[in-house]
């Protein structure tokens, strides 16, 4: 048992005796701020540019198979920012809702590349590993301690990086233990995530079952026997011959939102719901926010979003959509609007509808060449679908409810998994970087 000794320091804790406490700042021996450059031009000068965007955080390196980004610069430029084996490149500016700025990785390659102007590359003196310092960023990173060290004034955080390196402090032992501890979490890190790999594409093709039921549940209904006829769609074939078009319009009511969104009020009593409450078919809370009275009764007076009616996103992430949950108090903010069925139809069998091949296949078209998915009100009216009786509906509901919550639960259980093998990553890192556990 090594004799340990308390460092002062919150996230760090207690240390070996014999490990030194330093400033971050010590452990490196040069940073540099990257470039953007020009649009490349096909000629001298063109040189791949890393990217936020090629960051694969989880695994503190680069997204394999990577569609590079070129960019045009001047020679002494790529001299100067020309990326080594080894470099560690840090988040500067940039972040978002639901991750933080700060991330790091590691550059692994030969090939010649630069890095992009809202990153710094990190380099460090003989007594420091590269990758012993990366797993420090990453417990800083991961612990949410680098919230100390962010600003923001406009929609992008910034890190401040020079106070972080001159405030914080790690323990470093020496090289041979550094190497001693990167090698064993290489290996373990690198059991983990391919676990971890193994159980997102079981995820996936679950999904993809999942579709394919619902597919053809829309698209064929239930009975194998019905007699059919052409649906008009190549791709889609044949459909019931008692079935027919229809566009969501004909379909349901429906009420958009107000051109912007309700004020937050910590303390008002009513919800916004937003764009990010939506997924999957599925509701969350996360991210609403609460409104007050006045805004609220602002807000529904194009009508209230009631138990049975169908959320649906028109932008950021669009056609996303699920089933209004059981609240009186919801309102929608921007960008998010609901159908409410008519005449009988089941508000079930509509939102497996808009998960469908033909309302997919309708959203994707309104998407192509555009940066950032978005549908006009009359475009989303003319969101169609294959409509056939109430009663016919809620069978089918019926039955998808069923299929698909089974699978539903098999992925459940695997993201379960998926979550701690990622907090005893978190923790195995946390414990080794920081000598609590001896390897």
């Amino acid at each position: 048992m090594r004799e340990m000794k308390d460092s002062g320091i919150e996230w760090i804790g207690d240390v070996p005796q014999n490990w030194q406490l330093v400033r971050i700042k010590v452990c490196i021996s040069r940073r540099d701020s990257g470039a953007w450059g020009e649009e490349a031009t096909g000629e001298p000068g063109d040189c791949v540019c890393i990217r936020v965007a090629d960051m694969d955080y989880d695994r503190l390196r680069l997204k394999d198979d990577l569609p590079f980004t070129y960019r045009n610069y001047e020679e002494k430029v790529i001299e100067s920012l020309k990326l080594a084996d080894g470099d560690i490149l840090i988040e500067k500016s940039g972040g978002g809702e639901k991750t933080l700025v700060g991330r790091a990785v590691m550059f692994r390659g030969t090939h010649q590349a630069v890095f992009a102007n809202f990153m710094e590359r990190i380099r460090c003196p003989d007594f420091v590993r590269a990758r012993f310092l990366l797993y420090i960023l990453a417990v800083l990173y991961q612990s949410g301690y680098i919230k100390n060290y962010i600003k923001q004034t406009t929609g992008i955080q910034n890190l401040d990086i020079s106070s972080m390196f001159s405030k914080e402090y790690l323990a470093l032992p020496s090289v041979v233990v550094q190497d001693r501890i990167t090698g064993f979490l290489d290996r373990k890190c690198s059991q983990i995530d391919a676990i971890i790999a193994r159980q997102q594409e079981v995820i996936k093709k679950l999904k993809a079952y999942k579709l394919s039921v619902i597919t053809e549940a829309v698209t064929k209904g239930l009975n194998p026997d019905v007699p059919m006829k052409d649906s008009g769609v190549e791709w889609i074939g044949e459909i019931p011959e008692h079935w027919d078009f229809r566009k969501i319009k004909n379909c349901c009511l429906i009420v958009d939102c107000k051109n912007r969104t309700p004020d937050p009020d910590p303390d008002g009593e009513y919800i916004v719901v937003r764009t990010t409450c939506i997924r999957d078919g599925s509701f969350s809370y996360e991210g609403s926010y609460h409104t007050n009275a006045e805004n609220f009764k602002e807000w529904t007076a194009k009508g209230q979003p009631q138990h049975g009616d169908i959320f649906f996103t028109r932008e950021a992430p669009m056609g996303e959509a699920c089933l209004v949950p059981d609240a009186d108090n919801l309102c929608m903010g921007q960008r998010v609007m609901f159908f409410r069925p008519l005449d009988g139809s089941d508000p079930r069998y509509i939102l497996y509808s808009i998960y469908g091949p033909l309302a997919r296949e309708y959203i994707d078209s309104k998407n192509k060449g555009s940066t950032v998915g978005h549908l006009k009100l009359g475009q989303v009216a003319s969101l169609p679908l294959f409509y056939c009786p109430p009663k016919e509906q809620s069978e089918i509901a019926d039955y998808l409810d069923k299929r698909c919550g089974a699978i539903d639960k098999v992925v459940e259980k695997k993201a379960k998994i998926i979550s701690k093998l990622t907090d005893y990553k978190k923790s195995l890192i946390y414990e080794v970087v920081t000598g609590k556990k001896e390897v």
